[in-house]
């Protein structure tokens, strides 16, 4: 009777607390006090389920952080090694710690990688560049401030790439975000018609676009990898141009430059009939961050560093660490 009447005494106290003071004191318990769960339920008066739940919670809005220095310096050296290999000006590495099971939650923690490192490196007046596809999306979606920028759209548009990964879209939502202007270019990612394509091309909004191209400061693209199929042009594409490409043993596009295993910069139907940033545009960048990880984009991110395209490359440690063997 007495532990039940101190277990409900406990209870009524807490309820009285803010929510901040009780994930404080259930994770300093747990982790500095090394209590187990059910000791701190029986000093809380509360399940040890509650305080699993409290645990997470706490952990989830940021009352706990776990700092692993010596891990820490192992990914800052592994990117600097990836620095110094491939001549890039900086690498970020998703540490060894993070775990994850499928390319979906990989290319999730790729995005809160890129998300910070840009919100880390843009600034206000920047003419920012983006592509467009999953891992950019998820970047985008988990990006919460940025300096205001001038947000251009890299290439035309095309039904088979989903809306929520379409250049449309994520330059409009980085634009809302900085409260900066977006350049958005209302045309098809290519045409048929060599006519058409090049009257398309004298379109006023479209040279509008396309003028930024020579001076941009910084350019955002996901890597596809044609021989594993991880790439959303190898799906687009038409048939007749993919065996073209496969033909020249095409590895890699970045932005809609095309590279073959050696890096070499393949010509395809889209350089003529295609709205985009050219190669040429693309080098002139002052920096190229190529965003890409997991065993089905390893050709492809060896294709795009070997091109020289990229400036910085955002991976996971796996891939790193097979980049460096």
């Amino acid at each position: 009777m007495d532990k039940v009447m101190a277990k409900q005494k406990n209870t009524a106290r807490w309820q009285d607390y803010d929510p901040r003071y009780i994930y404080s004191l259930v994770v300093r318990r747990y982790f500095a006090d090394m209590k187990t769960k059910i000791e701190i339920a029986e000093e809380l008066g509360i399940s040890r389920f509650k305080v699993a739940r409290l645990i997470d919670e706490a952990i989830e809005q940021d009352y706990v952080r776990f700092i692993f220095p010596k891990q820490q310096a192992m990914d800052d050296e592994i990117a600097g090694n990836l620095r110094a290999k491939y001549h890039l000006d900086d690498a970020v590495v998703l540490s060894v710690s993070e775990s994850w099971t499928t390319q979906l939650e990989l290319t999730d923690k790729l995005g809160g990688i890129t998300a910070k490192y840009l919100s880390e490196t843009l600034k206000k007046g920047m003419t920012f560049g983006i592509a467009w596809g999953r891992v950019l999306s998820s970047t985008v979606s988990q990006l919460n401030a940025l300096p205001a920028l001038d947000v251009v759209q890299l290439s035309g548009v095309h039904p088979g790439i989903e809306f929520s990964q379409g250049p449309i879209d994520l330059i409009h939502k980085i634009a809302a975000l900085s409260h900066g202007k977006a350049h958005p270019m209302y045309v098809p990612m290519w045409v048929d018609d060599e006519g058409l394509a090049e009257k398309l091309a004298e379109d006023q909004a479209v040279l509008d676009t396309q003028q930024f191209y020579s001076q941009l400061d910084v350019v955002i693209t996901g890597i596809g990898a044609w021989k594993s199929g991880s790439s959303s042009l190898c799906d687009i594409f038409p048939q007749a141009w993919r065996e073209s490409l496969f033909r020249q043993d095409i590895a890699a596009d970045v932005c809609i430059t095309l590279v073959n295993s050696q890096g070499e910069i393949l010509e395809s139907p889209i350089d003529r009939l295609g709205f985009g940033i050219s190669t040429e545009q693309l080098k002139k960048t002052k920096k190229v961050i190529g965003v890409a990880g997991g065993d089905e984009k390893f050709d492809g991110i060896v294709a795009a560093l070997k091109s020289g395209l990229l400036n910085v490359l955002i991976t996971d440690f796996d891939t790193a660490i097979k980049l460096l063997d």
